[in-house]
């Protein structure tokens, strides 16, 4: 019975077809209060898995994510956390190679700005946000269309102003945060998106070095790649197949624990919003002599890319 309840999760991991989503919901909390839903504009909720490579979630027991969407393969716009926001915060997301809307700017754009990740005329349709001209950023773009922002963000960039700066409310909490950081976007959007549409921002460390591990084992999970890699990199196989191998383990995990608390999030968000979910970078477990990120490797490039509805209405 295991193994067949092993294969037929691989099977559904495949296909990534959707289920009854209130199924996954049940025992989530529930807040009272009352978030935008009546408005025309939609509601946009973008969570970047810090260091997360493509291949972990798709490893990765994921059935909540499973349940909205199929995560595609995509490469990063840069290599470590700070140059890959700054893109993001222009409108530039990781790019899916396949001709898909959103996730292919060159297909369609989600998000433009004037003069600053400006997009194609033939890659805006109906739902593209056309963002008004700015020397900042998107954030102050939907400012200025009188959206609410708000973000939080737990990886040590977010703790200076360059990134967080144009966020009507923005809080850094390092360490181990999902949790919190979900009661502080819901509260804060319980506050001040009652009447209005709202643009919210996560970026979550618990995929990040080290994988939620912050006892006396953080030292085994520890990456330091300037510490760690000789130039030029050889590959050790004993240290990929050992080391490498438990330090992937760990990330799945904690992408696992990701998708666990994603209904505490999605059951108090109006259904009119729809979810960017994405990595900055990715990670490389020894690979070709390669550790950690800040460097060029095909491993630190891939990451994982959604966008979906909370309704889920098939428009993207």
């Amino acid at each position: 019975m295991p193994m067949l309840k092993k294969l037929l999760n691989k099977i559904k991991k495949k296909i990534r077809f959707g289920g009854d989503n209130n199924v996954f919901l049940q025992g989530s909390f529930k807040k009272a209060f009352k978030v935008n839903s009546q408005s025309e504009k939609l509601n946009y909720l973008w969570i970047v898995y810090d260091s997360c490579r493509y291949d972990t979630l798709e490893a990765a027991q994921t059935p909540i994510l499973d349940s909205y969407a199929k995560i595609y393969s995509a490469w990063a716009p840069a290599t470590y956390t700070l140059p890959s926001h700054i893109s993001f915060f222009a409108g530039i997301l990781p790019l899916v190679y396949e001709p898909i809307p959103y996730l292919n700017r060159f297909h369609t754009q989600l998000i433009t700005m004037k003069k600053a990740g400006e997009a194609r005329a033939e890659a805006i349709n109906d739902l593209t946000v056309i963002l008004p001209q700015s020397d900042k950023d998107i954030i102050h773009g939907f400012n200025e269309l009188e959206y609410y922002t708000v973000g939080s963000g737990a990886a040590s960039w977010f703790a200076k102003e360059v990134l967080v700066k144009n966020f009507q409310d923005f809080q850094f909490k390092r360490a181990q945060s999902f949790t919190e950081q979900i009661s502080y976007i819901t509260e804060k959007l319980s506050q001040k998106a009652t009447d209005k549409p709202f643009f919210a921002f996560m970026n979550l460390i618990e995929t990040h070095s080290p994988y939620m591990h912050y006892g006396d084992d953080r030292e085994e999970y520890g990456i330091k790649a300037r510490g760690e890699m000789n130039f030029p990199p050889q590959e050790n196989s004993d240290e990929l197949t050992n080391r490498g191998k438990k330090l992937h383990k760990a990330q799945i995990e904690a992408a696992e624990y990701c998708d666990s608390k994603l209904p505490e999030l999605f059951d108090n968000l109006p259904k009119n919003t729809l979810v960017i979910l994405t990595a900055d970078h990715g990670e490389a477990f020894g690979e070709d002599g390669f550790w950690g990120h800040g460097i060029y490797h095909p491993k630190v490039m891939n990451v994982p890319m959604a966008c979906f509805r909370l309704d889920k209405k098939k428009t993207l």
